[in-house]
């Protein structure tokens, strides 16, 4: 009677609205239905084989099983301990405990199979031990629990919480208002949450994780890649394996990955890292804040730094590389060009194959060279050696502190030295040459001071070949040579055919050494660009690589540049071509390596 009682008044306590219910004896009489202790199919006094400790209150109620008890007009309880409440009121079903240690409480609740439980109006708890709270809350799958009005858990072991909340597929889990994990291994947590993919995973208010083992998390965050991650508000990681970490980043393709507030990695194998950084083509790289990289991959480190051309380069603070591989490195360097190069600080590479290295260095217009602080090559080919030097001139060479070449193929060697004529040259400390063609050597009057021994003169021919004359004498001394002079005309004329007839000869040996002394010239040009010749290295990962160089052999000096292109998973392409700066002959290679 006591186990009865318990249990009747834990039945009262949850499906509180039935009536004042009244423990009696069959002999006692209330307002509402009898309740019988013990009572089976044969009656209300009971036989031998009815089940014992058992209960029904309730036109109708019926206890089968040991232990059971059934309250509410047509209740049923049918199994050891099972638990019906509730009542057919207005034509419906009435509550339905069915199997062993099953509980159903409210209209037309459903408990079918060994250990579920059914609270609520019409809630159904249709497997083995789950579990439905709630109005028309439903657990269908073993194990499974529904919690919330119109809650659905219907996989094994899965979880529903939350007014409308569906949780559909093995362990999956769905918390929050109106939230749905549809698939195996899914989670789903926040209001209007969506994982709707096996394994994926949807944290935050309309999150949204759709492919497999995809994750979102934040407020609006989506993740519609396989495996693909999205964390923060409005976080999208829409390509396969790729990441959106940051409010309103964005990850569309393969392999991308974004991190920072709005930052967008838009293109396969993309990255862009910092507040509002981009990269927007295949294999385009941004760090920092605002970064851009905007070309197949491109590269751009730094606060606002920005890589526009295929392949280019940009590191430092609003660096910019706007030319096909092109490289800018430097706070606010400027590389605008293809091959165009430029590092240091606010220097300046605008035009194909410029170079600029120097603070504020500058190289304007194609091919042209400055290197060294505030150095400048403003003309086509010209090239500015040193700290404040400038070649103005079409082919220019300025090399020295302040160095000036202003004419076009003028040269200015030497610290202050001006060569402002066209074709002229100056050599030395402070030299100035202001007429075209004009040849000036500074601090020859020094150097003459400094002379000893026999003097000799330097002559020229017509064609402005220099040459070196010794051995002057006095005037008395050419006078008493005069006689031995005239004397020997007579010789001179005498040798003179012999002479001519040797003229041939040497005119051929001459030709035959300039021959030769051009190939060794050559020759030790190959030298420098075989030691020049650098083979790029191709790191794990790498596709394509550059390479340059110089070197320097018997006074000769030569540059090179070369490239390696993987062209398979075990095989790899080289090249590279030469230069001599002398004779301009130039070399060329080209390689390949299989490796397994």
């Amino acid at each position: 009677m006591n186990r009865i009682n318990a249990r009747i008044s834990r039945a009262v306590m949850v499906g509180a609205g039935l009536g004042a219910i009244a423990i009696a004896t069959p002999a006692w009489a209330d307002a509402t239905a009898p309740c019988n202790e013990n009572a089976g199919p044969d009656g209300i006094l009971g036989n031998a084989d009815d089940p014992v400790n058992t209960l029904e209150c309730g036109v109708g109620s019926s206890s089968p099983g040991d232990g059971s008890v059934a309250v509410g007009g047509g209740a049923v309880a049918d199994g050891v301990d099972a638990v019906a409440v509730g009542s057919d009121n207005a034509g419906g079903a009435p509550a339905r405990a069915i199997g062993n240690s099953t509980t159903a409480i409210g209209g037309e609740a459903l408990a079918m199979g060994p250990g579920a439980t059914a609270l609520g109006w019409r809630s159904v708890a249709n497997a083995e031990r789950a579990t439905a709270l709630g109005h028309l809350a439903q657990a269908t799958g073993l194990r499974s629990t529904a919690v919330g009005e119109a809650a659905m858990a219907m996989g094994e072991t899965s979880v529903a919480m939350g007014n409308l909340s569906v949780a559909d597929g093995v362990d999956a889990v769905a918390i929050g208002d109106k939230t749905v994990a549809r698939g195996n291994s899914t989670t789903a947590v926040g209001g209007e949450a969506m994982a709707n993919a096996l394994a994926a995973t949807a944290f935050g208010w309309r999150s949204m994780a759709t492919a497999e083992r995809a994750t979102a998390l934040g407020h609006l965050a989506q993740a519609t890649g396989v495996r693909s991650t999205s964390v923060g508000e409005a976080a999208q990681a829409i390509g396969e394996t790729s990441v959106a970490i940051g409010n309103q980043s964005s990850a569309t393709g393969i392999d991308a990955i974004a991190i920072g507030d709005q930052t967008i990695a838009n293109g396969n194998s993309t990255t862009a890292v910092g507040g509002e950084a981009s990269a927007n083509a295949l294999a385009a790289t941004a760090f920092g804040w605002r970064s851009r990289a905007t070309a197949e991959r491109a590269t751009a480190l730094g606060h606002l730094a920005q890589a526009n051309g295929l392949r280019s380069t940009s590191v430092g603070e609003a660096a910019q590389a706007n030319g096909e591989t092109s490289v800018a490195m430097g706070n606010l360097s400027f590389a605008d060009g293809s091959d165009a190069i430029a590092i240091g600080d606010q220097t300046v590479a605008a035009g194909n194959s410029t170079t600029a290295v120097g603070g504020e260095a500058r190289a304007v217009g194609i091919a042209t060279t400055a290197f060294g602080w505030r150095s400048a090559a403003l003309a086509e080919r010209a090239t500015a050696l040193g700290h404040l030097a400038t070649a103005g001139g079409i082919r220019s060479i300025a090399v020295g502190e302040a160095a000036n070449a202003g004419g076009n193929g003028a040269i200015a060697l030497g610290n202050q030295s001006s060569a402002a004529g066209v074709n002229s040259i100056a050599i030395g400390n402070g030299a100035s040459a202001t007429r075209d063609g004009q040849v000036v050597i500074s601090n020859l009057g020094t150097s003459t001071a400094a002379q000893a021994g026999t003097l000799s003169v330097v002559t020229a021919d017509a064609n402005g070949t220099l040459g070196l004359s010794t051995g002057f004498a006095s005037s008395a001394l050419v006078a008493a040579n005069t006689a031995q002079i005239n004397a020997n005309r007579g010789l001179i004329s005498g040798n003179s055919a012999a002479i001519n007839a040797l003229q041939g000869q040497t005119t051929a040996l001459f030709n035959l050494s300039e021959v030769n002394r051009q190939g060794i010239r050559k020759a030790n040009e190959g030298v420098a660009m075989a030691l020049a010749m650098e083979s790029p290295v191709l790191l794990p990962g790498n596709t394509f690589g550059v390479a340059g160089g110089f070197g320097y052999f018997e006074e000769r000096v030569a540059g090179s540049a070369s490239f390696a292109a993987r062209i398979g998973d075990n095989a790899a392409f080289t090249g590279g071509v030469g230069i001599g700066f002398d004779s301009g002959e130039v070399g060329a290679r080209a390689g390949f390596q299989f490796a397994w």
